[in-house]
């Protein structure tokens, strides 16, 4: 599955497990970086295999808040929420 910057993903495997988190970069080896604004903040990213990750959806306003330098992680998580099941 292809991911990009802003996709809302899931992780089905890991301590991680059932989580949600957005995609904020791949790096060069393939590796997927995301971040949930709450355990994974952005100064400190993880990377995961994509095979582990399920894409939810893509959220243009989460893409548009990454991009900005002023946005805190707490926002980031709010965003996130909304997807919860």
């Amino acid at each position: 599955m292809l991911f990009k910057a802003g996709d809302v993903v899931k992780s089905i495997s890991g301590h991680d497990k059932n989580r949600l988190f957005v995609v904020i970069s791949i790096d060069k080896n393939g590796k997927i970086v995301i971040i949930d604004g709450r355990y994974r903040v952005k100064d400190k990213p993880k990377l995961k295999n994509a095979k582990h990750l399920v894409k939810v959806a893509h959220d243009d306003a989460i893409l548009d808040r990454l991009q900005q330098k002023s946005s805190t992680n707490a926002e980031i998580f709010k965003l996130i929420k909304n997807y919860k099941e």
